[in-house]
């Protein structure tokens, strides 16, 4: 995807931003809208994957459920049959990560300020079920009036969803994750709260509390080693806000905070008269998460020891005991599927109506395999798009553990495109607007039909099925209308005068910020223009242009 590039014929990709391991950023111009925005495109190669969709659809619809004044705003989701797509709020201002790196810690009340608005906003998505899993300072914007806003709920995981893989318990920031997620447990409320914790420290300090040679290294410090006072760092912190930071980042989440809601009522809180003399925290249960189950089995072992074999009676039932245990030790094995004598048959189970990557997983705790090799897809009257409509074994047909399983997959709610070739193109556009995924791209053509009429249909033919929730194009060829001249006198005009004539001529534009001194003009030529006057225009005055769906004219001025 390159820059200057018009995506869905509606957003012209202006500057390559940033990027991840799953999708680029774009800072974009609107030109429905007229406005700046942010778009997140998932990478080409992560088209065709599963894995990487279902993660991107998950964070379109984790952060389209959310409004917040300290979220960023999602304002369009789609794909135009190459690239999928995510349109959200453009903030100008610095990460946090970046900010902290410029500046150094943060005084404790601009920290507690924007600890105020991060609690906020994950309370919010708490509320909403959903869970970030990836807090850090990477993903918090910072606008030029101090106003913070959460990013990236690229890993969001919704109480209702799937883990996607086993690996996705740890793609947050190893400097930022909970102890017990770094263990393998479910990410949770008090896992991002956490992450807050962690954040907090970072914004008082500048830096991170544990790290390590590699990530490893720095799990094992996050687990074995106690959290570093932020009152010794600057003896300036109230020990009322180190509390805060300890009880967030309790190892043992029985002293964490239990939710988003009490951490915030105690940032609130702080700092009042009442708070002047606390103590540091006690827990009340031990922060020592590394004990392991062998010192209880060491203690059996010890007390076998002590048993008198010489008692042949004492022999025999041990005996008995372990033939016992051995059996139904195998018992349950086999019923696992894990062991068997012959071939063990299980029950496809019903995964009609679910989405591939939910099924595999179904289909895996009954011992069979999702092909995901072999998926197809078929538009359908009634199911949207990414279920699946149909099994084979058929759902409640007895087969063998270890079977392949194949599906059919919705590719949305069909609808047929009606004829429209010698009907008024205008007229058209206005009929199809009922389906704001569906691109129409109109081209002029000399014709002896009245101007307007079209003549010619394709993309989506007359009588065809097409899906009207997904990205389609239909192309039509119209007769010409009349073609205009871009006026001379835009060079020179105020921007606001000049976008007022072309709004008087029906003419779609953009408008762009430019350097003067990148013009090529004499120092006489570039005393002609004041501030907000444009300066270049593309295509240039004097040419002839006819004003189409797709095509637009750009102005550039100096500020």
């Amino acid at each position: 995807m390159s820059e200057k590039q018009l995506l869905s014929n509606r957003y012209l990709l202006v500057k390559h931003i940033g990027k991840g391991g799953m999708a680029n950023v774009y800072i974009a111009v609107d030109t429905v809208l007229k406005r700046e925005v942010a778009v997140k495109i998932l990478k080409g190669d992560l088209s065709n994957d599963e894995l990487a969709l279902e993660r991107f659809r998950r964070e379109a619809n984790a952060s389209t459920r959310l409004s917040h004044p300290n979220i960023v705003d999602i304002y369009d989701v789609g794909d135009d049959g190459l690239n999928h797509y995510i349109v959200m709020e453009y903030i100008k201002g610095p990460t946090l990560k970046q900010l902290i790196n410029k500046r150094g810690p943060l005084n404790y009340k601009e920290a507690l300020m924007m600890m105020k608005q991060l609690c906020s906003a994950i309370m919010e998505a708490h509320r909403n079920g959903i869970i970030h899993r990836d807090i850090k300072s990477q993903n918090v914007l910072i606008k030029d009036d101090g106003t913070v806003k959460v990013v990236d709920f690229g890993i969001a995981l919704a109480n209702n969803a799937m883990q996607i893989t086993s690996e996705d318990s740890v793609l947050g920031s190893v400097h930022y994750m909970a102890p017990e997620i770094a263990k393998g447990e479910v990410a949770n409320m008090q896992s991002d709260i956490y992450s807050l914790g962690i954040v907090f420290y970072e914004m008082l300090t500048g830096s991170l509390p544990f790290n390590g040679d590699g990530a490893v290294q720095v799990v094992l410090n996050c687990i074995k080693t106690p959290m570093p006072s932020v009152c010794s760092y600057d003896h300036n912190i109230p020990q009322s806000i180190e509390n805060i930071i300890l009880k967030a980042t309790a190892k043992n989440p029985l002293n964490r905070y239990q939710n988003v809601a009490m951490m915030l009522k105690d940032i609130n809180e702080c700092l009042n008269e009442k708070h002047l003399g606390d103590k540091k925290i006690k827990f009340e249960y031990s922060e020592d998460i590394s004990v392991k189950k062998e010192t209880v089995n060491s203690t059996k072992t010890d007390k076998k020891k002590k048993i008198d074999f010489s008692n042949y009676l004492s022999v025999v039932v041990l005996i008995l005991l372990a033939v016992a245990s051995i059996g139904i030790t195998v018992f349950f094995l086999y019923m696992s599927g894990i062991i068997g004598f012959g071939a063990k048959e299980v029950i496809v189970p019903d995964i009609i109506n679910r989405r591939v990557l939910e099924a595999s997983d179904i289909l895996d705790e009954s011992g069979l395999i999702l092909d995901l090799n072999s998926i197809q897809r078929e538009m359908t009257k009634d199911t949207e798009a990414g279920l699946i409509i149909r099994v084979e074994p058929d759902v409640g047909t007895t087969v063998e553990t270890g079977s392949t399983v194949k599906v059919v997959v919705s590719d949305g709610i069909s609808e047929v495109m009606d004829d429209y070739v010698g009907q008024n193109i205008e007229d058209v556009r206005n009929i199809l607007s009922k389906y704001p995924n569906l691109r129409v791209v109109a081209e002029a053509v000399g014709d002896a039909a009245e101007p307007g009429t079209i003549i010619s249909q394709s993309g989506i033919e007359a009588m065809q099925e097409f899906d009207p929730a997904k990205n389609n194009t239909i192309y039509f060829k119209y007769s010409e209308y009349q073609s205009y001249i871009i006026p001379f006198e835009l060079i020179g005009m105020n921007l606001n005068d000049a976008k007022y004539l072309l709004d008087s001529m029906n003419i779609t534009y953009v408008v762009e910020r430019t350097d003067i001194n990148s013009l090529g003009l004499s120092d006489e030529e570039k005393a002609k223009f004041e501030s907000m006057d444009v300066v270049k225009v593309n295509p240039e005055t004097g040419t002839s242009y006819m004003q189409m769906n797709d095509s637009f004219v750009t102005l550039y001025y100096v500020e």
